[in-house]
C-alpha cells in the first residue's frame, strides 16, 4: 500500500519541478531585462505623467521641443516595440505612439553613464506654420508620402495613410522626424478685393484690415496644381485670393483661384507738390460737381456739393474728415472720394504744371484716402488707358510726333502692367507712383496727339516669353545703348547682374564701333560729333563740362560720403594689401590725385571708377553713382559749372553728369598737380532700352511705331491685355 502512494505523487512532483522551472525562467527574464528599457520606460512615463523625467536624460536636453510636444498632444499610451544594441554603452530604443495624425514610430538613444543609462538622443520635432499638400504617393496600406509646398520650395513627408491630409487643402503641422504626427486646415477667409498690403497687414476693401504674419507665401491655382508666385506677390486689386489664417487669426498664405489679369484700372501713389514724399499731412479735395466722401467696412456715408471742400488730417490711428473746419466723420478704414458726375476731382494741396491757380489739380476716377505712420496716404485709382493720356506727354514732348508717341504708349503701359503684376507700392495701397520713380503722371495735362496715340495702341503692351517685357526708357543715346546687367546690380547686390535677353548694348546708327569697353576706342567713338545717330537731334548728344580742381574735391566731399551711407556696397575705400573694402568714408576727401575709368560696358558706360586722392583711393561702382559722384555743380559759392551741350545750349549746375557714357581728361601744371577737369560725355539717362530721342530720329527715318518697338526690345511681341 505505501508503496503505491509514493508511485502516485510521483508525477505531480514532476509536474510541480516543472512549473517551478518556468516561474522561475520568467522572473528571472523579468529580472534580467535590460536596463535601457526600464530606463527608457521611466522617462516617458513621467514625461506622460507629468512626473520628474530629468533623472533619465542628459541636461543638454531638458528643454528639447519633443517633451514640449509629447505634453502638448496629450498622449497617454505608448509602446515600446524593441531595443537595437549600437555599440558598447550606447542602444536605440523603438517606440510608437498614437497620435493626432495616426501612429508615429521614433526611436530614443540611450547612453550608459556611471553604469546608469541616460536618453541621450530625442527625435527631432519640427513646426510648420503652413504648407500645402499637393500630391500623394500611397507606400503601403498604412503609410503615405504626401509633397507639401512650404514657401518656394516642395518637401516630402511621410504620414498616416489615416491622417487627415487633401491635396490643396492648406494645413498647419507637426512632423516627428519627417512624418507629419499632428495636423490641423488653416482657417480659410474670402477676400473681396485686396486694397494694400504691407509685411504686416493685409487690407481688404470689405474685410478692412487683417494681420498676417512671416513672409507671407502667395500661391495661384491652376487646374488641380498649386503654384508657388511669390513672397507678398498678391496683387493690389486681386478679387479671386482666399487668405489663410492660424488659430490666433494671423494670415499666413494666400491662394489665388485664377491669374491676375484686371490691367483695366490702375492704382497711382500721389506725392506732395515737390514730388519728395509719398506722405501727407493734410489733404483737401473738391469738385465742380457734387462728390461723395464713404468708407466700406464701417458704411459711413458723406455727401459734398458743388463747389464744397473735404479736408481730410491725421487723427491717430484714424482719418478725419472736415467741412469748414467741422469734423463730419472719422474712420480707421479707407475713405473713397468719387464725383457724382463726370467733371474730375481737384486736389488742392498738390501742385503739378498743369495745375489751375487756386483749384489745385484734376484727377479722374476715384481718389482713396488712408492713415500710415501718423499720415496720409493719396491714391488714385484710374483707368489704364485715361492713367496713359497724361503719362505719354508728361513723358515725351508732344513734338516728337504721333508715330513716336505710340513707341512711348506701348513702353508706358507695358511699365504700368509690369507695375501692376509686381506692385511694389503696396505697402501704400498702390502699383506705381507718380513721379520719375515710376512714370510721370498728370504732370501735363491731356494733349490730343498724345490721347490719339494712347488710342491707337489701346490695351497693347510688349511681351518676351509670355511675360511683359521691362521697357526701360530714358532720354538720349550717345550712338549706343547699354546691357541691362551692366547697369543695374541684381537682388542679392550682385554686379554685373542677370542678364536680360532684350536689354542688351547696341548701336543707335547704321553701322557699328565694335570693343567700346576699350578706352581708346570709346574715346575715338564718343570723338565723332557728326556720328549719324538717331539720337543726334538732342542737345545731349554731346556734352562736355570742365570744373576747377577745388570745384570736383568740394563735391566729392559731399557725394562720395553720401552715396557710401546708400549703397555701401558699390562705394569702396582701397586697402593696404590692395583689396578693396566697405568703408566709411570722411567728409574731407583730401586733395584729388587723379581719376580713371576701370572698367567700361559693352556699350561704352562707365562700370567702375577709381578715384585717388590724398585721403585715400576710392572705387564707385555702377553708373548712376559715377554720375551722382562727378556731379557739376559748384559747392564753393561763386559762378555755376557750366555744361556745354551738343546744340550750343549751356545748363548750369546741372544736378549730375547726363550719363555714365563719359571720359576725363585733366590739365595738370608744371608739377604734374591737377588743375582742371574736363568731362566729355553723350546721351541723358542711363542708356538702356528705348531711347525718346533716338525714336523721333527713327520715325524721321520711316520706321513705324511696331518696327522701333523690335529695335528697342529685340525678340518682343506685341499683345492686347484686353483681349488676350
Amino acid at each position: 500500500m505505501r508503496s503505491r502512494s509514493k508511485k502516485k505523487r510521483t508525477p505531480f512532483l514532476i509536474i510541480l519541478l516543472i512549473l517551478l522551472i518556468i516561474g522561475g525562467t520568467i522572473l528571472l527574464l523579468a529580472y534580467r531585462q535590460p536596463s535601457q528599457l526600464k530606463a527608457a520606460d521611466s522617462f516617458l512615463n513621467a514625461v506622460l505623467k507629468g512626473g520628474t523625467y530629468k533623472d533619465y536624460i542628459l541636461p543638454e536636453l531638458y528643454d528639447h521641443p519633443f517633451i514640449d510636444f509629447l505634453h502638448q498632444e496629450n498622449i497617454e499610451q505608448y509602446k515600446i516595440i524593441k531595443a537595437e544594441s549600437l555599440d558598447r554603452g550606447r542602444s536605440k530604443i523603438w517606440v510608437s505612439v498614437d497620435l493626432q495624425a495616426g501612429t508615429v514610430p521614433f526611436s530614443i538613444s540611450m547612453a550608459r553613464y556611471d553604469n546608469k543609462w541616460y536618453v541621450e538622443e530625442l527625435p527631432e520635432v519640427m513646426f510648420h506654420a503652413h504648407g500645402v499638400p499637393t500630391s500623394v504617393t500611397e507606400a503601403d496600406k498604412d503609410i503615405a508620402k504626401w509633397s507639401v509646398i512650404i514657401g518656394d520650395r516642395t518637401t516630402e513627408f511621410t504620414a498616416s495613410s489615416a491622417a487627415d491630409i487633401k491635396a490643396g487643402q492648406p494645413i498647419s503641422f507637426y512632423t516627428v522626424n519627417d512624418m507629419v504626427a499632428s495636423v490641423k486646415p488653416l482657417e480659410t477667409v474670402s477676400l473681396s478685393r485686396v486694397k494694400s498690403l504691407s509685411g504686416t497687414v493685409l487690407e481688404d476693401e470689405e474685410l478692412g484690415c487683417l494681420d498676417i504674419q512671416g513672409n507671407f507665401p502667395v500661391y495661384i491655382q491652376e487646374g488641380d496644381s498649386i503654384k508657388f508666385k511669390g513672397y507678398f506677390a498678391l496683387p493690389i486689386g486681386a478679387e479671386n485670393a482666399s487668405l489663410y489664417m492660424s488659430e490666433d487669426k494671423k494670415g499666413l498664405l494666400a491662394i489665388m483661384s485664377v491669374p491676375f489679369k484686371a490691367y483695366d484700372k490702375i492704382r497711382v501713389v500721389l506725392r506732395d507738390s515737390s514730388y519728395s514724399s509719398l506722405l501727407h499731412q493734410s489733404i483737401e479735395i473738391t469738385c465742380q460737381e457734387g462728390f461723395q466722401v464713404y468708407t466700406i467696412p464701417d458704411d459711413i456715408q458723406l455727401s459734398f456739393d458743388s463747389g464744397q471742400v473735404a479736408e481730410f488730417r491725421p487723427s491717430e490711428d484714424e482719418c478725419d474728415v472736415l467741412l469748414n473746419g467741422g469734423k463730419l466723420a472719422s474712420s480707421a478704414y479707407r475713405w473713397y472720394i468719387r464725383s457724382k458726375g463726370q467733371k474730375p476731382l481737384y486736389v488742392k494741396n498738390i501742385t503739378r504744371s498743369m495745375s489751375r491757380p487756386g483749384a489745385g489739380t484734376p484727377y479722374h476716377g476715384t481718389l482713396e484716402v488712408s492713415v500710415l505712420e501718423g499720415n496720409l496716404v493719396l491714391v488714385n485709382e484710374v483707368g489704364m488707358e485715361e492713367y496713359l493720356y497724361t503719362v505719354v506727354p508728361s513723358e515725351m514732348p508732344v513734338k516728337f510726333g504721333v508715330e513716336a508717341l505710340k513707341v512711348q504708349a506701348v513702353a508706358a503701359r507695358s511699365y504700368a502692367v509690369k507695375a501692376i503684376q509686381d506692385s511694389g507700392y503696396r505697402a501704400y495701397g498702390a502699383h506705381l507712383d507718380d513721379s520719375t520713380a515710376s512714370q510721370v503722371y498728370n504732370n501735363i495735362s491731356k494733349q490730343d496727339v498724345a490721347v490719339h496715340a494712347v488710342d491707337e495702341t489701346a490695351g497693347i503692351v510688349a511681351v518676351y516669353n509670355d511675360e511683359i517685357v521691362d521697357t526701360r526708357f530714358f532720354s538720349t543715346s550717345c550712338g549706343y545703348t547699354a546691357n541691362f546687367h551692366e547697369v543695374w546690380s541684381g537682388p542679392d547686390n550682385e554686379f554685373p547682374s542677370g542678364e536680360v535677353p532684350y536689354l542688351t548694348a547696341n548701336p543707335q546708327y547704321q553701322g557699328n564701333t565694335p570693343d567700346l569697353y576699350k578706352e581708346e576706342n570709346f574715346r575715338g567713338f564718343l570723338d565723332n560729333k557728326d556720328l549719324p545717330g538717331y539720337d543726334r537731334f538732342s542737345p545731349f548728344f554731346r556734352w562736355s563740362v570742365e570744373m576747377t580742381r577745388e570745384q570736383l574735391e568740394a563735391a566729392l566731399s559731399r557725394t562720395l560720403p553720401a552715396l557710401y551711407s546708400q549703397q555701401p556696397l558699390f562705394v569702396l575705400t582701397k586697402a593696404a594689401d590692395g583689396s578693396y573694402e566697405s568703408k566709411e568714408i570722411t567728409e574731407n576727401i583730401g586733395t584729388l590725385l587723379n581719376i580713371e575709368v576701370v572698367r567700361r560696358g559693352e556699350g561704352g558706360n562707365i562700370m567702375e571708377l577709381e578715384i585717388t586722392t590724398t585721403h585715400g583711393v576710392y572705387k564707385v561702382i555702377k553708373e548712376y553713382n559715377v554720375r551722382r559722384a562727378l556731379e557739376p555743380v559748384n559747392r564753393l559759392g561763386n559762378q555755376p559749372i557750366k555744361l556745354q551741350c551738343h546744340d550750343g545750349t549751356v545748363r548750369d549746375n546741372f544736378p549730375l553728369l547726363p550719363s555714365g557714357f563719359a571720359y576725363i581728361d585733366f590739365e595738370r601744371d608744371q608739377e604734374g598737380n591737377i588743375k582742371e577737369i574736363i568731362i566729355k560725355g553723350g546721351g541723358y539717362g542711363h542708356g538702356v532700352g528705348m531711347s525718346q530721342y533716338g525714336t523721333y530720329g527713327l520715325t524721321l527715318l520711316g520706321k513705324t511705331w511696331q518696327e522701333i518697338i523690335q529695335h528697342y526690345y529685340p525678340g518682343s511681341e506685341l499683345k492686347n491685355i484686353y483681349t488676350e
